[in-house]
């Protein structure tokens, strides 16, 4: 499961199922979101089919459309067990620069440096190493990730 976008104002998330049971997505719940690589519980509070294996979800204590971008883009575990990081999905995403809305490169390789993640991009025929941090991610919209790119590493 993976969360791909907020929906509307209430701080709703459009949740993909493509490998999950949707009778497994169960309101009063929890479901397990990592943050800074331990899972943190959310509660289901509504779920509704959006179309094929998409549903909106609300989650409790998200209340706001700022609330849910905090979670976009993030993969979703039934299992606290099961929550980690796809390392290899981020491999041959487009990085987006969010400031300047240009295309700054595929992703080569996802490296997790005693916490710190970093992935390397192929930026103008060499190899650069950006950090990626929570902080820095703007969205990611499809097979694009929008970073907040720190000024000199480029």
């Amino acid at each position: 499961m993976k969360i791909l976008k907020s929906w509307g104002t209430d701080g709703s998330v459009v949740v993909s199922l493509l490998d999950t049971d949707p009778e497994e997505l169960k309101v009063g719940e929890p479901v397990f979101i990592e943050f800074d690589g331990l899972p943190v519980p959310f509660f289901v509070e509504n779920c509704t089919r959006k179309g094929g294996n998409r549903f909106v979800v609300k989650f409790e204590d998200v209340d706001s459309s700022a609330g849910a971008e905090e979670i976009v883009g993030r993969p979703v575990s039934l299992d606290e067990e099961e929550c980690e990081v796809d390392d290899q999905s981020l491999e041959g995403m487009e990085v987006v620069d969010a400031g300047t809305g240009k295309s700054v490169g595929k992703i080569l390789e996802f490296n997790d440096f005693s916490g710190n993640a970093c992935i390397t991009v192929n930026y103008c025929g060499r190899e650069v190493m950006l950090p990626l941090h929570d902080d820095l991610i703007d969205g990611v919209e499809g097979e694009k990730i929008f970073l907040r790119i720190p000024d000199g590493l480029l």
